[in-house]
């Protein structure tokens, strides 16, 4: 059954459910789900779980071929993380959420049924009722379509989900989304442009009818197995299966450290030299005229200060870790992105943490332990109701403002504390760096950078031509020269608080068209690389870009800094 006409057998269903609601068929999934975690609105979560049902179920059925039972427990494990998980969305459609949830439960329960069978999944078709060789090309082309659409970043992905695999209108999903339409056309222009190159690579074509015939189920979800699941998400917890929990915490597990906006940070301050100089006595005496020392001072010798307590030295430290920290580069498992990175904030305050990022935020109990070498860190964390009382374990270490964290990642069977500072198998390894001000950043950047790339509205510009631009940055004046000339001025304007931090820059001298003109861009510090990206001045209702990637509209540019002379 195809996808349009699924939802279409659905809308008296949904229609009723919204009614009882008070609330329109359009109503955001995020004020639905927000429904339900606050108040316990089992309608509401209803509704959005038979929205999205059949979506769920073609990724599913996509990833697991010919294995009904397998893409059932998925099904239902998708569900029962989005239960869990509902006071966490925020977008107006959980369909781009839901897809990566679905994709990511039903590759574990592949896993775990091969490992159970022990051997490769069945490759037998399930009785649907099309032609064998379109049923193959289905099956061989889908995992890796879901694998693409899986890497595209939110902007490019939520319209695609709803668009082609849920079959909305234009105005349907910018609806949901909060968008202009003109905004979901383009990006749909864009992500298919993406997707037809990354799957050319892969030397994968796609069926003649495009994507939605991809994830259209040939049968929908049955209306017991919908049932099932909205049971099994908002019942308790001895009514669900071994296996669907297995999966459950699977994800969840892989939400919470495998994603940035999900990762758990872990920062710490080391008491160094202001521990030692707290333990010295101070001699306020003043010296004896004549070069003798005081009576006093010679009949009793001075007396040392306590030793502070270990419960001291703990207070002291988190004293120091209070403030907001971002992320230079994380070792986890998925690679991540600059945006991912830049929109990251770790943000103490006592003994508590909250790590921020676009999408959601956690929160831990934080606890030191500054009398071991190295030192260490224990995270708890506050916000999950499954996972209460885990405690993970880790190091720390501090070199001025950047700290080197390593920590056990929470799914490892190894729970012991690690020694070392160094990525290895069930590790996770940090590098966090104090967040400045304008005044001190602009000291960061101060110097010479060269141009490494270009990208202007998706078209990669010559190297060379990239190569030749140098900004020298002065204080808040970046002076630009291409091949030794003078091409102007520009003033900067940063926060580097903002997640991802902002940079204005006004062109203060240049052609007399351009000059006034003001850039709005995002920018990345890591070391000696720098990446900006800001709208095309020439583009009428420019905005600020929210993501450090090249696109249309937008001007993305690499620099590295230039060696000292």
């Amino acid at each position: 059954m195809a996808i349009a006409g699924s939802l279409m057998s659905q809308k008296p269903l949904l229609h009723t459910l919204s009614t009882t609601l008070a609330l329109t068929d359009t109503a955001p999934d995020a004020e639905l789900l927000q429904r339900f975690a606050e108040v316990g609105d089992q309608t509401a979560f209803e509704l959005v779980v038979r929205r999205h049902a059949e979506l769920v179920w073609g990724v599913c059925q996509a990833v697991l071929p010919g294995d009904t039972h397998t893409a059932e427990d998925a099904f239902q494990a998708t569900f029962l993380v989005l239960a869990r998980k509902a006071a966490s969305i925020r977008d107006g459609s959980a369909a781009g959420w839901l897809f990566r949830v679905a994709r990511n439960a039903a590759i574990r329960a592949r896993t775990r049924a091969a490992r159970r069978a022990g051997e490769m999944l069945p490759d037998a078709f399930a009785c649907t009722g099309v032609p064998v060789e379109e049923e193959v090309e289905r099956r061989e082309v889908a995992p890796v379509v879901a694998e693409e659409v899986n890497r595209l970043g939110s902007a490019l992905r939520e319209p695609v989900v709803l668009c082609f695999f849920e079959g909305h209108t234009h105005a349907e999903a910018a609806n949901r989304l909060g968008w202009p339409i003109g905004t979901v056309a383009s990006r749909l222009a864009r992500a298919k442009d993406v997707l037809r190159d990354r799957l050319t690579r892969r030397g994968v074509a796609l069926p003649a009818a495009g994507l939605a015939a991809v994830f259209a189920s040939t049968t929908a979800p049955a209306a017991p197995l919908v049932r099932s699941a909205l049971a099994i998400a908002t019942g308790p917890v001895n009514h669900v299966s071994p296996t669907v929990l297995f999966l459950t915490h699977g994800v969840l597990s892989a939400m919470r450290f495998t994603k940035l906006k999900t990762i758990a940070a872990l920062v710490t301050v080391a008491i160094g030299l202001t521990t030692a100089l707290a333990a010295v006595p101070r001699n306020t005496t003043k010296p004896a005229l004549d070069g003798a020392a005081p009576l006093a001072a010679r009949s009793a010798a001075p007396v040392p200060k306590d030793k502070p307590t270990a419960k001291e030295l703990e207070a002291r430290e988190l004293k120091a870790l209070e403030g907001q920290w971002r992320a230079v580069k994380l070792n986890t498992e998925r690679e991540l992105t600059e945006t991912e990175l830049a929109s990251a904030r770790f943000i103490f305050a006592k003994s508590d943490l909250t790590i921020r990022s676009t999408n959601e935020n956690e929160h831990f109990k934080v606890a030191l332990v500054p009398t071991e070498s190295p030192r260490g860190i224990d995270l708890t964390l506050k916000n999950d109701e499954r996972s209460a009382g885990k405690v993970i374990h880790g190091i720390y270490e501090l070199k001025g403002d950047a700290l080197t964290i390593c920590i056990r990642h929470f799914a490892s069977e190894d729970q012991t504390r690690p020694t070392e500072f160094k990525p290895e198998q069930g590790s996770l390894l940090f590098v966090l760096e104090r967040v400045k001000d304008e005044k001190e950043e602009l000291k960061a950047l101060a110097g010479e950078w060269k141009g490494v790339s270009i990208n202007y509205s998706g078209k990669e510009l010559p190297k060379a031509e990239a190569e030749a631009g140098k900004w020298a940055i002065k204080g808040s004046e970046i002076t630009i020269t291409a091949e030794g000339d003078s091409e102007g001025k520009m003033e900067i304007k940063l926060d580097p608080s903002a997640t991802p931090p902002t940079i204005d820059l006004t062109i203060t001298e240049g052609p007399a068209p351009e000059k006034g003109n003001v850039l709005k861009g995002i920018y990345f510090r890591q070391g000696n690389k720098l990446t900006i990206c800001f709208a095309d001045p020439k583009k009428k209702d420019a905005v600020r870009p929210t993501e450090l990637k090249p696109g249309d509209g937008v001007i993305l540019v690499v620099f590295e800094r230039a060696a000292k002379k």
